[in-house]
């Protein structure tokens, strides 16, 4: 393992704030910018979802999406700021919608001049039925874009009960403008908390999601919408795990042209590992997975394209006083570069999912440590640096 004690890269942090802030997002764009979101305690238990962009190597000035209102704030389920075309922004959180713990729905908006200003909120979920909605993704096209989520509304929010209904996987397509159209049920039985993962491909979307068959085998499976035709969804590899629970350790998905790479963490036959498959016709179907890990990984896994033939994948693996954070490359012919810390972070769920964005020959990490109080960290690296 390659140890990274500092760097030389002369690029700003990520906004600072005097007050508690946590779970960041990072989102990259065709222009090379990153869009960043997090939550921000603006007064005692008072939170907004904030967002700023980083162009010509600055950050914008942070924006306020929303504030004030009863979000579900998870670790392992935040919100997003995506770009759609020019000046037009999507974002997404979660609100709760009812008493119950797990009563919470998808609140999109949308930004028409980079992120001064927000639309009221909408919900993509056709029904309005009490329960969980959330882990969203989205895949960006030209006209016409995806949303897509896990959705309770079959399920009994008492998992206490022997029999408590099932999770499904839902899609809706929505206009640069901001109509909503078209819910459509991708699957009927899915894993019931793990992040959900999907990118555009020219006119193919494709999305990776964590299954659950009916005898508690949860692997991933890809599904894809060709043009206007949803695809049986399949296994990317027949790992075989076996867990009555939901692990909450999605899947990530990045598109390069018609190179897609996928990875994902895995524990059947109680063997943790983070593997990593590559598709070369947009996801139709992938390579045998490659494992990347060298010890005891806990998944949370990142992934980014870094050249037309290597990607980059970053996850959470523990150690003997901490977690840490792991990286590697990997070509398209399977060969792995050395394995690199990143940053040792506090063991535990309180970090969320660390991010990884790519900008020109650097890589910028992000994640969320909590003290004293809760605080954004965040590293930039050059990406030659990782792997040597």
């Amino acid at each position: 393992m390659i140890f990274l004690f500092s760097c030389d890269v002369n690029l700003p942090g990520l906004p600072s704030s005097k007050n508690q802030t946590k779970f960041p997002r990072l989102i990259s764009n065709s222009k090379g910018e990153i869009l960043l979101s997090w939550f921000e305690e603006i007064e005692p238990d008072k939170w907004a979802l904030m967002s700023s962009i980083f162009s010509n190597k600055v950050w914008s000035s942070p924006n306020v999406i929303t504030k004030n209102k009863e979000y579900f704030i998870n670790w392992a389920d935040f919100p997003s700021t995506n770009y759609i075309n020019k000046d037009t922004l999507v974002a997404h959180w979660l609100e709760k919608s009812g008493p119950g713990t797990y009563d919470y729905d998808v609140h999109l908006s949308f930004s028409f001049n980079r992120g001064a200003d927000w639309t009221s909120s909408q919900i993509p979920h056709a029904t309005l039925i009490k329960g969980e909605h959330g882990f969203v993704s989205f895949g960006i096209g030209k006209s016409m874009h995806d949303v897509v989520w896990l959705d309770g509304r079959n399920m009994i929010m008492d998992h206490s009960k022997e029999d408590y209904g099932q999770m499904s996987l839902y899609h809706s397509s929505f206009t640069s403008n901001g109509n909503l159209i078209n819910e459509y049920e991708i699957d009927d039985r899915v894993c019931e908390c793990c992040p959900t993962s999907s990118v555009r491909v020219k006119d193919t979307l494709v999305v990776a999601y964590r299954n659950r068959s009916l005898d508690e085998i949860r692997d991933i499976y890809i599904a894809r919408r060709v043009g206007d035709t949803w695809e049986k969804s399949y296994p990317v590899h027949n790992d075989g795990w076996s867990i009555a629970g939901c692990p909450v350790n999605g899947p990530m998905l990045s598109a390069n042209n018609s190179n897609v790479a996928l990875a994902w963490y895995t524990s059947a036959n109680g063997n943790p590992s983070v593997k990593v498959a590559f598709s070369t016709n947009s996801g139709k179907n992938f390579s045998t997975p490659q494992r990347v890990d060298l010890s005891m990984p806990i998944g949370r896994v990142d992934i980014e394209w870094i050249s037309n033939s290597e990607i980059l994948i970053s996850w959470i693996e523990d150690g003997d006083d901490s977690s840490n954070i792991l990286a590697r490359r990997i070509s398209l012919d399977n060969n792995l570069s050395n394995e690199t810390l990143i940053e040792k972070i506090p063991p535990g769920r309180v970090t969320g999912y660390p991010q990884m964005e790519v900008f020109n020959e650097n890589v910028l990490f992000a994640w969320t440590e909590n003290k004293k109080t809760s605080a954004i960290k965040s590293k930039w690296l050059p990406i030659s640096d990782i792997g040597k």
